[in-house]
This record gives C-alpha cells, structure tokens and sequence, in this order.
C-alpha cells in the first residue's frame, strides 16, 4: 500500500469501527496515485468475516483477513455481494448504472455490505449520472458506493455532494521520489530510473510512467524536443501530431512541458538561444490554448480525437506565428 494512503486508511477505519461510514464514497487523484488499491482495501474490509489490524501499522487501521469465505470470493472476483462496475468502450452508460442500483437493492448473501466500485467514473454519461443521483439520494440500507476519478470537475455537483470526497494529494519533489524509494524497499514496483526527473523540485505523481520507465522516459525527451523545435524554428508540426494521436502521455507531457518552460524563464534557466522566442506572454497564451484543447479531447470520444488534436495543433500554430510576428517586429524597432 502506497504510503500516502495510510491517513485514509486510519480515517476509513476509524469510520468503519465506530459504524459512520458514508453510503457514497467519491475517491479522486492523479493516474498512480493509487485510487484503486484504496478502494480495494475498502471493499475488502467492509466484507471480511474478521478484520484485523494492519501488523505495520503503529495507529490502527484496520484490513480484510485473507483467509475468511468472502476475502477468497473476493480475490477470485466471485463474491455475490460486491459489483465493479467498468466502462465497455468509452463511457458508462445508464444502462450499466440501472443495474448497478437494482443490485444494491437487493439483500447482501453473505456479508454486511452490499458494495459497488465505480471506476473512472467520469466516463458516465449525463444520463448514467442523472441515474446515479437517484441513488445517492435515497441510499439502500447497508450499500456503499464507491467512485475513482481522475477528474472530479467532469461530475454532477449534486453527485459530488452527496459522497464523502477523498482527494488523493501525495507530496512532490524530494519528498515524493524518497517515498517511491521506500516502496521499492518494500517491494514494490516503484524503481526510481530517470535520475534528471528524480532530481526535480517539482516532479510529481503525474510524472510517474517517466519516473519507473527508462522507455517512456525516453520517449518523453524526444517529444520535448519536436514540441520546442515546432515553438521555435516552426517545424515538425506532423511530427508533433503524430505524438498527440499515438501516445497516451503526449497530452499531460504537452501541458507539463509549457508550465516548465514558463517556470524556467522566470528562474532564468532557459536555454538563452530561445529565450527571445519562449517568453512568458508565449507560454501563458499556449498554456490557455492547451488547458482548453485537453477539456475537449477528454469529451470527445476516439474517433474524434484526430479532429481535436489537429484543431489544438492549429490554435498552437496560430500563437506561435502571433508571437512571432511580435518578436520581429520589437527586434526591428
């Protein structure tokens, strides 16, 4: 278990041991931030037979036993009192959430709970929430909900309300490679293998594919030279969508590279052969341009993505030859 879920934990058994758990749970964080380990803690703890304190752990959090009928049902994803409800495709639909709340309307065979995890459930669609809030409101007797997101804004506010929010915050620079550290002596895969990032003040999770894959690593550093060669000189721009449309990290690392930038021109640690070209008026326009670009791709659905990304390509260029139009024209005055 991640070490930054240890004060959730102790809050969720705390809840559990004085019987005040919220019905509706709403756990929201970065990809890796370990939502789902979270929430898999919980199911299990909720239906164990016997729970039992965590050995490692000096306050008392408490975990499902591992040996009782329910905790085997549930490692074997057979147990009939618990539902996770995954989205086929690209969204959850209605459909899918009707029967998720006909189900914790029925009585629990075996345990206390009937339990329902909802991953990614920002892919519901408004529907699928409007069904979902009908639940929320009048909650069955001994249900829980729980929901992973990765973007709580994408819910209904009346939805958000109605759980307990747990926002997943772990630390960030130093503080957070020495954590992963910690993990990996504990044995799990959490290998630090980039030392430029792990060096990093404000490297965080967000970073982490980077952080645990010489690969990925690898490929982060070759899409940050095509997007500042395309910011700079103008070229490469098929080469830059191509990376936007094939690689699943290209939009976090296109948002995280223009922050960079803007944080290293004011700590005067840009590259001075650039600097006239990547100023800050540049950056905050892209930053804007991007941060919108990436509400839209995440509402479209795949066969969209293509005519998204060549529209953010587009909006990217224009303030690109803006910028440069600008540049010239104060180096002629």
């Amino acid at each position: 278990m991640k070490t930054w879920l240890s004060s959730h934990q102790l809050i969720l058994s705390e809840q559990y041991s004085n019987a005040t758990l919220p019905h509706a749970i709403l756990i929201s964080g970065v990809s890796g931030s370990g939502k789902l380990e979270l929430a898999q803690w919980l199911v299990q703890l909720l239906n164990c037979k016997q729970p039992n304190p965590l050995a490692e752990s000096n306050d008392v959090i408490l975990q499902g036993c591992g040996h009782c009928k329910s905790c085997l049902l549930l490692n074997s994803n057979t147990f009939p009192d618990h539902l996770n409800l995954i989205a086929q495709k690209n969204s959850l639909g209605v459909d899918d959430v009707r029967y998720a709340n006909s189900f914790l309307q029925k009585t629990a065979y075996l345990g206390q709970f009937k339990t329902v995890l909802i991953e990614n459930a920002q892919t519901m669609t408004q529907a699928a929430m409007n069904a979902l809030l009908k639940t929320l409101e009048e909650p069955s007797d001994k249900s829980v909900i729980i929901l992973l997101t990765t973007d709580s804004e994408s819910l209904l506010p009346t939805i958000i309300s109605r759980c307990r929010v747990l926002n997943i915050r772990p630390a960030v620079g130093e503080a957070l490679i020495q954590q992963l550290k910690q993990q990996d002596i504990k044995g799990e895969a959490f290998t630090v293998k980039t030392s430029a990032l792990s060096t990093d003040p404000f490297v965080n999770l967000t970073q982490l594919p980077e952080l645990t894959d010489a690969a990925i690593n690898d490929a982060f550093n070759v899409f940050k030279a095509c997007y500042i060669r395309y910011l700079c000189y103008q070229q490469g721009e098929s080469q830059l969508l191509q990376h936007l449309l094939n690689n699943e990290h290209a939009l976090r690392w296109l948002e995280q590279i223009t922050v960079n930038l803007l944080r290293e021109y004011f700590l005067d640690k840009i590259d001075p052969e650039h600097k006239q070209t990547l100023n800050t008026h540049l950056l905050n326009n892209l930053y804007k341009v991007i941060i919108n670009g990436c509400k839209v791709i995440k509402s479209y659905t795949q066969a969209n993505k293509q005519f998204v990304c060549e529209q953010l390509i587009m909006a990217i260029s224009d303030v690109v030859e803006q910028n440069q139009t600008e540049v010239n024209n104060n180096a002629s005055v």
